[in-house]
């Protein structure tokens, strides 16, 4: 027993005493020495200069840790800074190391400032930290190998008062994220914990001034590679437009499978102005010279993605439409996009429906009912059109495909329906219009422009419509008033953005207010309106020789008839 107590009190002295040696060594050695030989290391391996203006501190025991003061790194063979810290701290545990468990105190880090280029040639400022010269890639994994298993284990990063900037010398987009605070907790497999982000995006191409203020809670899964944000509290405040600053908060939920990659959400927006993003690059577009390529739509970001999930927006702007309530289902797979529910209040009505993308072939297709909407603000809204007016019920079924939005315009097919109630045809007056035609005798009589103070009232109006190749053919129109009865067909190009329409109206009433003795002389005849021109500005035709002439053809074929019974009656009487 003895020799097994001094053979613990032999090692014990002999631990000790390398504890003493290492704490002597660590209390002595001052890693500042070597600052001259590490920024000599840096400029020969990246023709980089690193300067260390701040102390360095390292630890061994019982973790290996390291404190870097004031720094910065040049661009490659450049007086030029490319980034620079005020400080940064980060300790990592010795022993665990052993059992493939990393285990690191907080990481700290403050002051941080870095500036990446991208140039006119396609490289950037950081390449070659990316990929060092002379440096074999990492070899690839086996298929189906399975990584090996390290436990990580950090007890929460602590990121303030830093900033990163981007520059792209071919698109002039020019970018800078401040981050005044990035704070977690325990960062470790299944041990949950919270997060908080405060921090600004600024940018003069696009012009940008965007507040971010996060708060999440968060759990890892290493070994699924699975990661999930719970009650998320988002806040953007959009900052761009000075005074006018607009805000919207986000909260939900994400959850994220890294193998293989997928989404699922559960996240409500309170509002979301789409236009606001959407229009600097729609006004940069604008002033491009005419004949110009059309710039095609990028859906490739769809063909990865791998997503399910539902969307709730309190107030939504897209394309000018106005829509509340906002339900919006949507799964992902395989470059196909399927969006149901599709739901919404607009315009005093509802939207209900379905739509899908498909961003291998281009192709988007959509199916809407709306009951009970005010179809003149949301035509004005929408296409700049005020050429109808009423409430009532909408039915779409469409589908297009195309690399450009004026192709998928001119692509576009399938049906639609329309019912308004208390409508009116905007831009006229008919009763006034075959008045004045009238009041010209047999002249001709000219085009009248849209006049939006001019309308044309109906009880109701009804239409359907064909779609092929971006056309909406109509052979139905049916709208009735006390006064007038119009019926039509014709043409709607969508991908022309103009109208060639023949509509019909028929005179079955009068009023001493709306035509008195002249609108009773045209009783029961027929006015062909020629409707041509831009939608958003329509010309009409009023051809009343063409009137006059059926009326006076039907006149006479009825003249005809009655002389024909007149002379049957006078047969029949012998």
């Amino acid at each position: 027993m003895k020799v097994l107590k001094y053979v613990l009190l032999a090692a014990g002295g002999v631990v000790a005493l390398a504890v003493l040696a290492i704490a002597v060594v660590v209390a002595t050695f001052d890693p500042n020495k070597y600052k001259p030989e590490l920024a000599a290391a840096v400029k020969d391996k990246t023709g980089r200069t690193l300067a260390i203006e701040g102390n360095l501190a390292l630890t061994v025991f019982p973790s290996i840790g390291v404190t870097v003061g004031k720094t910065s790194l040049s661009e490659p063979d450049s007086g030029r800074i490319f980034a620079r810290i005020d400080e940064a701290k980060m300790s990592l545990a010795l022993v665990p190391l052993f059992s493939r468990q990393v285990v690191v105190d907080r990481i700290t880090l403050s002051g941080l400032t870095a500036d990446l280029v991208k140039r006119k040639d396609g490289t950037t400022n950081f390449d070659d930290l990316l990929n060092p010269p002379g440096q074999a890639p990492p070899p690839r994994s086996k298929p189906g190998a399975q990584p090996e298993a390290v436990r990580l284990d950090i007890a929460g990063i602590d990121i303030r008062s830093s900033a990163v900037g981007w520059r792209d010398d071919s698109s002039g987009t020019r970018l800078k994220v401040s981050l005044a605070e990035f704070k977690t907790g325990r960062i470790a497999s299944g041990v949950p914990g919270k997060l908080s982000l405060a921090a600004k995006i600024e940018g003069t191409k696009p012009r940008v001034g965007l507040r971010i203020k996060l708060s999440s809670g968060y759990r890892f899964d290493f070994e699924k590679q699975k990661f999930a944000l719970s009650g998320i509290d988002l806040k953007l405040s959009d900052e761009s437009a000075g005074a006018k600053a607009s805000g919207t908060s986000l909260k939900g939920e994400v959850e994220i499978d890294l193998a293989p990659e997928s989404i699922r959400f559960d996240l409500a927006l309170d509002r979301l102005d789409l236009d606001a993003y959407l229009a600097p690059a729609a006004a940069a577009g604008s002033g491009a010279q005419a004949g110009a390529a059309e710039a095609p739509i990028d859906l490739s970001a769809l063909k990865g993605l791998s997503l399910k999930g539902g969307l709730k927006i309190g107030e939504l702007v897209v394309s000018n439409v106005k829509l509340e309530k906002v339900d919006v289902g949507t799964q992902a797979s395989g470059g196909r996009v399927q969006i149901n529910p599709l739901a919404a209040s607009l315009y005093q009505g509802s939207l209900t429906g379905s739509a899908s993308v498909n961003a291998n072939t281009h192709q988007l297709a959509l199916k809407a009912q709306l009951d009970g909407v005010a179809i003149g603000p949301l035509l004005r809204d929408a296409l700049k059109s005020d050429l109808l007016e009423g409430r009532g019920n909408v039915a779409l079924d469409v589908q297009t495909g195309g690399a450009t939005v004026s192709a998928m315009k001119k692509a576009l097919s399938g049906s639609a329906s329309l019912n308004l109630r208390d409508g009116a045809l905007k831009g006229v007056n008919l009763d006034s219009a075959i008045k004045k035609a009238r009041s010209l005798g047999g002249s001709k009589p000219a085009e009248q422009k849209a006049d939006r103070t001019e309308r044309t009232d109906f009880a109701e109006i009804g239409a359907s419509f064909v779609i092929k190749n971006g056309v909406a053919h109509n052979e139905d129109l049916s709208a009735k008033s006390p006064l007038l009865r119009l019926s039509g067909s014709g043409d709607v190009n969508i991908g022309a953005n103009s109208i060639d329409y023949v509509a019909k109206a028929s005179v079955v009433g009068s009023s001493g207010g709306q035509g008195g003795k002249d609108a009773a002389e045209l009783h029961g005849v027929t006015v062909p309106v020629r409707i041509t021109g831009p939608l958003d500005a329509p010309r009409f035709r009023v051809d009343l020789g063409a009137a006059v002439g059926g009326a006076v053809k039907q006149r006479a074929e009825e003249k005809l008839k009655e002389r024909v019974q007149d002379r049957l009656k006078g047969l029949l009487r012998r």
